[in-house]
């Protein structure tokens, strides 16, 4: 499963009405990373690389969007050891997980 529910229901429970401002924000700040992923990916600065795929690794782990979180997750530690050679097939996995998250959570989150 691309989402955890339960995280994402026990989140939702504690939050409450902060809950749709989370996930909106999540969707807009994912999307902006994606974006400075990519162009970080272009001019191989691994360390942006780094850090913007562990900012987006943390905040989709928060959400229990593992599938997200661990392709981040490999990202982070390949540009840690500044190896690029698979750079941008990791991005396109990155990509098409977070816009399949997105996805689902404007389609069962978003009100």
């Amino acid at each position: 499963m691309l989402i955890d529910l339960d995280t994402l229901n026990e989140l939702k429970e504690i939050m409450e009405d902060d809950f749709d401002e989370l996930i909106s924000v999540f969707i807009s700040d994912s999307q902006t990373q994606i974006k400075s992923l990519q162009e970080a990916i272009n001019s191989s600065n691994s360390e942006d690389i780094r850090r913007i795929a562990h900012t987006l690794k943390g905040s989709s782990a928060n959400l229990g969007i593992n599938d997200l979180s661990e392709s981040c997750r490999v990202l982070e530690h390949k540009a840690a050891d500044n190896s690029l050679e698979d750079a941008n097939e990791l991005f396109e996995k990155i990509k098409t997980n977070c816009e399949t998250a997105i996805s689902a959570l404007e389609e069962n989150f978003i009100q």
